[in-house]
């Protein structure tokens, strides 16, 4: 007897175009709103957190599915190691993070000041693990969207830190240098599509 698939809704990758690109546009509003509701305070950020812990990972799926092409096991394995690593950052972040605040000055406050850093370092090794488990082509694609990624970055960082030089706009410094990876993984992501794309019909 033959098997008989009891998912209520196909692959991404199998969808109308309509829904592939509506997915699209769900995942970038989702990153857009996290990023957004992460700079204010309260509940506000913890929605915010919540929504990047979804969308980022939703994002490597959706950008396949939009080239109709199936996710395969490495961009499986890279949305299995981003969510655990994204959940302990929100924890940390919620409720050990604050209690620096009250520390004394000393290698306690140090450890718990540094503490985020673990779960960020985790997604940094999902992330190169994740580009050194395909091809030549596309690794070269994915190091191609790092750099110019790094550089739309630091061009607004510059453009930032001026005008914060000038007293036209005040800016928030560590809030600032909080916001440069995520910042980073969004115009990587978006440039990466960009450059697929752009392969694609060559």
């Amino acid at each position: 007897m033959g098997t008989t698939d009891t998912r209520w809704l196909p692959p991404m990758h199998a969808w109308p175009a309509w829904g592939r690109w509506l997915a699209m546009a769900t995942t970038g509003a989702l990153l857009a709103a996290g990023f957004w509701l992460i700079t204010l305070s309260g509940a506000a950020r913890v929605l915010g957190l919540a929504l990047l812990a979804a969308g980022i990972p939703l994002s490597v799926h959706v950008g396949r599915a939009a080239r109709r092409e199936r996710s395969r096991t490495v961009e499986h394995r890279y949305a299995r190691q981003f969510m655990p690593a994204m959940l302990v950052y929100m924890v940390v972040m919620l409720y050990v993070w604050p209690m620096q605040k009250t520390m004394e000055p000393g290698l306690l406050k140090v450890a718990a000041a540094l503490l985020p850093v673990v779960p960020i370092a985790w997604l940094i090794v999902a992330s190169i693990r994740y580009v050194l488990g395909h091809d030549e082509l596309e690794r070269r694609q994915h190091l191609e969207a790092l750099a110019i990624g790094v550089a739309i970055v630091s061009v607004a960082s510059m453009v930032l830190g001026f005008l914060a030089a000038a007293k036209l706009i005040v800016v928030d410094a560590s809030l600032a240098l909080l916001l440069i990876y995520p910042a980073l993984s969004i115009t990587y992501g978006m440039t990466h599509c960009v450059l697929v794309w752009r392969g694609r019909a060559e």
